[in-house]
This record gives C-alpha cells, structure tokens and sequence, in this order.
C-alpha cells in the first residue's frame, strides 16, 4: 500500500508542478549573460579613438539609440565627428520612402547626413579620406537584400587603400540558426538591395562579413576592427539571448517581423501588400484581389511540419501597394523558428500563382522582374513558371550552398 501511495503522490507532484509552470518565451535582458558589442565600444574602444575624426554610420538599432551619450562620451575624449552616414531609413529610422537629396543636416548633432544610396562613388571616396575611423553600428537580419549591408561594402569599396580604419561594433541577428541559403547576385541583377557578395540568407553577421570582404575581395586593405558580442554561441535564438529587440527600420518592429521576413521579403516581387504601412508589417500579406484565402492557409499550413500556420485578416495600407485600399490576406504565425524560409517563400508564391491564375503578377521595373533582383537571378520566377517543385528547385543550386559554407568559415566569429 505503501508503495502504490508513494507513487501516487510522486504522480501527483510531478503534474501540480507542470499546472503551475509558466512558459517563458524570452530571456529577460536583466537575465542576460550576453554583453553587447556597444557596451565594450564605451568601455574599451572609445578611449583609444580619443583626439580622432569619426564618420558615424548607426540608427536607433545602434548606439545611435542614445544620442545623448555619444555626445558627452565623444566630448569627453575630444572626437571630432565630421560626418553621419544615412540609411535606408534615415538616421531614426522612422523614414519609409528613400531621402531625395544626397545631404541633409541631422538636426541632433548638427552634422552633414550623406546618403550614400545618392552620393557618387567618388565623393564617398572624399570622405572618408577626411576621418580617422569610420563606426558602423546597425542591427542587420542576415539577408542580402536588407541594405544595411550593400552600405557596408560601398564604406568598405570608399576605404580600400586608405588610412581610415573601420570599427564595426558587432550584433546578433534573428537568422544566426541559419547556414548561407540561396543563390549569388547575377551581376546583371546589382541593386542596393544586392550588392554585397554573398548568398540571399548570408549566413554571417555584419562583423563577419567585413573581415570575409576585406579578405575575400579587397585583399585585406581595409583596416578592420570588429568588436564582438560576448557570450554568445553560434545556433542560440534571440529569443534566449536576453538582448531586446531595437527597431532597425519602420517595417520590423518586432522580432516576429523580423523572422517572418527571411520568407516574406519575395514577396515584394509580385503584386501583393507584405503589410508595409500596418500595424503588422511582414506578418500580414494580401491584396484586394486575394477572395477566400482560407484555402491558400489550409495549404501553406501543412508544410515545414507545421511549424508556422496562417489565419486570415482584413487591412488598409497607409504605405506602399494598396496604400488606402482594404486588402484582403494571411497573418503569418511562428510556431517554432527553425523554419525553412527557402522553402516557404517558394511554395506560397508558387500556390499564389496557382490560386489566383487570373490576379496573380510578377512585379517588373522597366527592364527586370524585382523577385530576379532579389533572388539574385531568374532561377527562382521561371522555376515557378515552369512548375518545378521545391525539391527539384533547391537541387538547382543546392552544391552552391554547401561551397558557401565552407568558403565563410573561416570568417565566423560566434
């Protein structure tokens, strides 16, 4: 009796403690056992910058989240800053449309704002002659396409043979689980939103793939500094790393934007919304014409083993296709992280095609289709056209991925 009663109770522990057990999604930042690159750069590195001229290149991803600080910390040690780089977004990130005009005046710190989408080569050249360091601090996602890194090879193509030395203060990004996927640029493709030299999913961080450039296609003239993460190991998703996630642009607010965009970026090539002007950007996709997509879900809901699902949802643009116009579309849910964005971002493309034949289009420029330009080639559109299946299309380009990795390996830091 005894012995049925111990394991009775046992039993009943074991579940009274699982009842009251609550699921822990993230790491809390007090809980972190990671120190940013930033924290070493304020502590460490700033002081041996003392006395020199700065090109600053951050947003609010960066230490260009507490202007403030750099202030006082480059008053302190009497840098001079002589020049801000601008990104895609602009300097607080909130921008959407590209800036116009080359230079601005950043009413902060009352600098040049070069936009270096705008300046010419040469005048990039210029200036970066005229600083000692050039400090690039942003927030990438590890993907060719997001521009933060086509500006961090133009700063590198400026340096080649000078004397200014690029400080790249090192971050951790959503896609660290991920090996290099996809294909390279097809020269006749170059775009700024694919310039650098690597594969679609790059599978590197910006610090990694600055020593991989300097080394792999500058001969290692740059002089490149790369301050680390610390404490971080290679395969740890964000989530348990206890770093908060800071905005790097208005269309990834959130780390679930921000995963959800390794697969829902291609869909920028064709004629629908990714939610850019919503509330949910890159977690909502649709268009007017997309009638009962319920069927669309139920399809895309089965791949990957399950680890993503899509429900349906209504929304009004305020930016970009659609703009004012209800749509109608999918929510994109995670279920686990590890997903393939390969994969879905050529199955839902391809079943939107075959669901809407009639509504269905290839977005196209005037001389290229835009999913060629982010792909890197025509693979991907005419391999869809053509009714290859996923397996079929990965094997087109699978052996590229694998010399790939091998050729980055060197370079990996985490």
């Amino acid at each position: 009796m005894t012995k049925y009663f111990f394991r009775f109770s046992l039993l009943f522990l074991v579940f009274a403690c699982h009842g009251n057990t609550v699921l822990q999604f993230r790491v809390h930042p007090l809980d972190s056992k990671i120190k940013l690159s930033s924290e070493i750069f304020f502590e460490n590195v700033l002081p041996t910058v003392a006395g020199k001229k700065v090109m600053l290149v951050t947003n609010p991803s960066g230490i260009g989240n507490n202007p403030d600080k750099i202030i006082q910390k480059f008053s302190e040690h009497k840098i001079r800053l002589e020049h801000l780089i601008g990104l895609e977004h602009g300097f607080l990130g909130l921008e959407e449309e590209f800036s116009q005009t080359p230079v601005t005046t950043d009413s902060t710190f009352n600098r040049p704002l070069y936009h270096i989408y705008r300046i010419k080569d040469a005048e990039l050249r210029g200036l970066l002659r005229e600083v000692d360091y050039v400090i690039f601090d942003v927030q990438d996602v590890g993907m060719r396409c997001y521009t933060y890194l086509s500006v961090l090879k133009r700063l590198m193509d400026g340096m080649k043979g000078s004397k200014t030395k690029l400080l790249v203060l090192d971050h951790v990004h959503i896609a660290m689980h991920l090996p290099p996927m996809g294909e390279k640029m097809n020269p006749k493709h170059l775009n700024f939103a694919g310039e650098f030299p690597s594969l679609l999913i790059t599978g590197m961080t910006l610090g990694e793939a600055s020593n991989f450039y300097n080394k792999e296609y500058l001969n290692g003239t740059v002089d490149v500094s790369v301050i680390p993460v610390e404490g971080y190991k290679r395969g740890m998703y964000f989530e348990d790393t206890g770093i908060p996630w800071t905005t790097p642009s208005p269309n990834l607010p959130m780390v679930e934007s921000a995963r959800n965009y390794l697969a829902l970026v291609m869909l920028e090539g064709v004629n629908v919304s990714v939610g850019r002007g919503t509330q949910a950007p890159f977690v909502y996709f649709g268009a007017p014409w997309m009638k009962n997509p319920e069927k669309l879900a139920n399809k895309l809901s089965t791949l990957d083993k399950k680890k993503y699902y899509f429900s349906k949802v209504y929304f009004k643009p305020t930016f970009g296709p659609y703009k004012g116009i209800i749509c109608s579309g999918l929510r994109m849910n995670l279920v686990r992280p590890n997903y393939d964005p390969i994969q879905l971002s050529y199955e839902l493309i391809r079943l939107l095609k075959e669901e809407y034949p009639n509504d269905f289009k290839w977005n196209k420029g005037s001389n290229h289709y835009w999913v060629d330009q982010l792909w890197g080639n025509e693979n991907f559109r005419t391999s869809i056209n053509g009714g290859k299946n996923f397996a079929d299309f990965y094997a087109s380009y699978s052996t590229e991925e694998e010399k790939e990795k091998n050729k980055i390996s060197p370079y990996l830091i985490y």
